[in-house]
């Protein structure tokens, strides 16, 4: 047994190393929180923030790429004046379908879709391409294999151009009274909703992305949206069981599909549908559940009433994922808009990253960019 005083020194020793590693403890914490505070509050900020995609492409992209990357323009002039970065290029008649492979063979490390509208008849860009014959046409006669041939032909060709991406078919539920009449397969949902899963099947087989249009349905638009603001006065019932019935029917086979600029009362009536969030998200998300692509239609037609900035960002967050002008004209500070709106809360930032890796997603899949 130790004597007292060698007891007591064990014990001072004991104390002493509780102090010593207190303070080493105490001192650490100091220290590092000194630190700390002299990290600048930027780096701080970014060192916690948590990515908003798990897309290694979006991540790497600052909110004025991801920006870029939500629209479709069209241009005019030279296709090298294009600037890159851009999710999608609209090729119009005039441009000439020969743009279509300029823009192909020169677009960067993430090129764009190269976009066209070729219905058939004449409702198309390019009268040197197929198809010749009108959706009423296909309608009309009903066959199935016919819509099937009439859509693998119409790809082959655009895809042969250039093209990765056609705004087509018209899956709306159209009477020949309708501003859409001759542009639709029928005024009967079931022929209509057959008809455009067979056309859809031919983009398909042909290796090219089609969007239908235009949903949740303009069938029974007081007027074309070309023209001007135009409501679709029918009640939601009748919505969904009749001019929904083809989208639904295309949901998950349509790798994109576009959103359109009618007025639904029931959702607003003042705002179009492709920025009204009602539409944009809980109808072509939560209830016919699309995962593809979210395409506007042209937010410089007469139907919208807002700037190109401000209806860029009303659209994008209520849910679509690419914005439509097919005039450049005015269109310089759009995503400039959609990049402030992030900075200011407008838009969050995981909705633009969102529409952003959908896009990505799409090129993907046509084999324009790898992982």
């Amino acid at each position: 047994m130790p004597a007292p005083s060698m007891r007591a020194n064990v014990v001072r020793v004991a104390l002493l190393l509780v102090l010593v590693g207190i303070g080493v403890g105490v001192w650490n914490f100091l220290i590092r929180d000194e630190s700390e505070s002299q990290v600048p509050e930027k780096e701080q900020a970014k060192a916690g923030r948590k990515h908003v995609s798990d897309d290694p492409l979006v991540r790497k992209m600052s909110v004025a790429e991801q920006a870029e990357q939500v629209l479709m323009l069209g241009f005019v002039g030279d296709p090298a004046s294009v600037p890159e970065g851009l999710g999608a290029v609209l090729v119009r008649a005039e441009n000439g379908v020969g743009a279509a492979k300029a823009l192909a063979n020169g677009g960067g490390e993430i090129p764009p879709l190269v976009a066209t509208s070729q219905e058939g008849g004449i409702y198309r860009s390019f009268p040197e391409l197929p198809p010749a014959e009108r959706e009423l046409d296909i309608g009309r006669n009903g066959s199935l294999d016919a819509a099937l041939v009439w859509s693998q032909t119409t790809s082959k060709a655009l895809g042969d151009a250039g093209f990765d991406l056609n705004l087509f078919p018209v899956a709306d539920v159209a009477t020949l009274d309708s501003p859409l009449a001759g542009r639709a397969f029928s005024d009967d949902p079931a022929q209509a909703a057959a008809l455009t899963e067979a056309a859809i099947k031919g983009c398909e087989d042909a290796g090219i992305a089609c969007a239908p249009l235009h949903f949740p349905g303009l069938g029974a638009a007081s007027q074309d949206t070309a023209d001007g603001p135009a409501t679709i006065a029918s009640p939601f019932e009748v919505l969904s069981n009749r001019d929904m019935v083809p989208f639904r029917a295309v949901a998950k086979d349509a790798p994109a599909m576009v959103l359109s600029l009618g007025l639904y009362p029931d959702f607003d009536a003042a705002v179009p549908g492709a920025m009204t969030e009602g539409v944009a998200t809980g109808l072509l998300r939560d209830d016919i559940g699309f995962k593809g692509v979210a395409i506007s239609d042209d937010l410089g037609s007469g139907a919208v009433a807002f700037s190109p900035e401000e209806a860029a960002v009303r659209a994008i967050a209520a849910g679509t994922d690419l914005v439509q002008f097919a005039s450049p004209e005015g269109t310089d500070g759009v995503a400039s808009a959609i990049e402030k709106a992030v900075e200011e809360g407008e838009i969050e930032p995981e909705r633009l990253a969102e529409a952003a890796e959908r896009v990505l997603d799409l090129k993907r899949e046509l084999g324009l960019i790898e992982d």
